[in-house]
């Protein structure tokens, strides 16, 4: 059985996550400035979009494994690995000038990779 720690956890980590990829997806110049990334060419927003089906999916797949821990577990590693990619590429946008996108992006998927560890240790 999953913890209710975890299981509200993954629910509202899943929820924030499908809500965030929309927005990539649905108004991705609107997102991207809200990240504070300053340009907005059609690849970047092409990048977006495919960073917004990639969340909803992980989010959609968090949410129907709810009720298995040992699939809940593998789900919140899968958004953990995704999180911490996040934290890489907003690093590289750090280095290569993005100021305020860089910052914003780590302050918030750092958080989220430890959250997504957490909600997967073994004995959660």
């Amino acid at each position: 059985m999953t913890s209710p720690s975890v299981r509200a956890l993954s629910t509202v980590m899943a929820l924030g996550r499908v809500g965030i990829g929309a927005g990539l997806i649905f108004a991705p110049r609107a997102a991207l400035s809200g990240l504070g990334f300053s340009d907005h060419t059609e690849g970047t927003v092409a990048a977006a979009r495919l960073a917004g089906v990639r969340d909803i999916g992980l989010g959609v797949a968090t949410l129907n494994v709810l009720d298995d821990p040992a699939r809940l577990r593998a789900a919140n590693l899968a958004n953990a690995a995704a999180d911490g990619g996040d934290v890489l590429t907003f690093a590289l946008a750090l280095r290569a000038g993005e100021t305020t996108a860089g910052t914003r992006g780590i302050v918030a998927a750092a958080p989220a990779v430890v959250a997504g560890l957490w909600a997967a240790r073994p004995s959660a």
